[in-house]
């Protein structure tokens, strides 16, 4: 898998609010194939492994948070300001 690109400290925060909440969450990601994956669930906690930020979701999935284009029907490209 190509590097993390590290995201923006208000996409983050738009990650914790959500997952403070406890509501289900509407994500599209890319996958390892590059294609696109839409899921809705919740996420169970935010974590970082080996450099890299991840939300493990409640539907079992571990999404690396880079690799987000949508979040809750918002681009994530306006919320990371990198």
């Amino acid at each position: 898998m190509n590097s993390y690109i590290r995201i923006s400290n208000e996409l983050y925060r738009e990650f914790e609010k959500a997952f403070k909440k406890e509501k289900e969450c509407q994500v599209v990601y890319l996958d390892k194939s590059n294609q696109k994956v839409s899921m809705s669930s919740k996420i169970l906690d935010l974590l970082s492994v080996d450099g890299s930020e991840y939300m493990n979701m409640a539907s079992g999935l571990k999404v690396r948070l880079d690799k987000i284009i949508t979040f809750n029907g918002e681009d994530t490209k306006y919320l990371n300001h990198y």
